[in-house]
């Protein structure tokens, strides 16, 4: 399995701080031991669906197992428990993992773990 990993944003949610988000995107993959191998700035004037969409598209295609957030506000309601059945969902800002419990690849719901946990 690679430690390769996705870093996500949308800079309207982030404002002014987009920057300071992307850098601790960065920063909590490499304390980790991860690589970002692309950063991905969902576009708020995208239709419907459109992001969320294109995240998974690259996750599969990079071969990515972990997408790094600010935070989970960065998501629409539902996209979360839609990503975790291809990658690990991380958010900066609490630290928090959201998985499918291993051993258990027919959970409908994700479990968080503190990222130290799993």
């Amino acid at each position: 399995m690679s430690n390769y990993v996705i870093g996500f944003l949308r800079p309207e949610v982030s404002g002014e701080a987009w920057h300071q988000d992307e850098a601790r995107i960065h920063a909590l993959a490499a304390e980790h031991g991860r690589s970002i191998i692309l950063m991905y700035y969902g576009d708020a004037q995208r239709p419907g669906g459109a992001v969320i969409n294109r995240l998974m598209n690259l996750t599969y295609a990079e071969y990515a197992n972990e997408i790094i957030a600010p935070g989970a506000n960065h998501f629409e309601p539902g996209d979360i428990p839609a990503l975790v059945k291809i990658a690990d969902v991380i958010c900066a800002d609490t630290g928090m993992r959201y998985t499918i419990p291993r051993g258990d690849p027919q959970a409908d719901s994700p479990q968080a773990i503190g990222i130290g946990d799993g």
